[in-house]
């Protein structure tokens, strides 16, 4: 991938300076769960139980209070969007990522999930756990009430308000991939449940939903101080390299 797109178009060294401290934050603790999980497999004698709230999959650990900070950053981002710049279509993104937070947080959709399999006594099916059913029920209801309230909002938005849509749904597409979409792929195919496959889904599911929290975090950042003259987008980019190598096939 070549960055000179976004060093001309989405480079602020405000924004740049909080992108590089949260992705060097991220890339911290994954590195300290990859050290300590290796250690406690070779066997390395030591209270190990020190080292919990470093690890990315426990809950109340630093990593996901990380998470949280990105998340509450996100909304007090999109209030100024729409207070400051009077842009009320980005209240969406308020509410969705305010419940992004709130679920995180008190765990809605693990007590959701919980409660749906006991109370219709829900069994195992097409290769996924009872659990992760009840999840599913709980994105069938939930997320068909954000999807009507985001495309409401990029309805009545400006050309300027959709492709900037477009750019934060590409990004979050990204991050349900890995906060869900892993997790899932992990139940349905046989991959192997050994502890170093177990590691690596680890890392891919939570180490990617950090990542790509922390892009999303910085392009609200981003859109908080740029100005009504910027008119590129990140979508683009990836239509311009398809543009490009459709012309090259052509060619040849």
């Amino acid at each position: 991938m070549k960055f000179k797109f976004f060093r001309n178009h989405f480079s602020k060294k405000k924004t740049n300076r909080f992108l590089l401290l949260f992705l060097t934050l991220d890339i911290l603790f994954i590195l300290a769960h990859v050290i300590f999980i290796y250690l406690i497999f070779i066997r390395v004698e030591f209270d190990w139980s020190i080292t919990d709230p470093f690890l990315l999959n426990l809950d109340g650990g630093y990593p996901e209070m990380f998470q949280y900070l990105k998340y509450f950053i996100i909304m007090v981002a999109t209030l100024r969007i729409v207070l400051s710049k009077k842009i009320y279509n980005y209240i969406s993104w308020f509410f969705l990522f305010t419940l992004l937070l709130l679920d995180d947080a008190l765990q809605f959709h693990e007590r959701f999930a919980a409660w749906v399999v006991e109370k219709f006594n829900i069994a195992p099916a097409f290769g996924l756990r009872p659990q992760d059913l009840g999840e599913l029920t709980y994105v069938g209801i939930f997320g068909p009430i954000l999807l009507l309230l985001l495309l409401f909002t990029y309805y009545y938005g400006s050309k300027r308000i959709r492709r900037t849509y477009i750019d934060i749904g590409l990004l979050f597409a990204i991050f349900l991939f890995f906060g869900i979409g892993v997790d899932v792929l992990h139940q349905l195919v046989a991959i192997g449940d050994n502890r170093y496959t177990l590691l690596f889904m680890i890392l891919l599911e939570d180490g990617g939903e950090m990542i790509t929290l922390s892009i999303l975090t910085w392009y609200f950042l981003f859109l908080t101080i740029s100005d009504n003259k910027h008119n590129t987008y990140i979508y683009e980019y990836f239509l311009k390299k398809r543009a490009k190598a459709n012309d090259d096939t052509l060619s040849n």
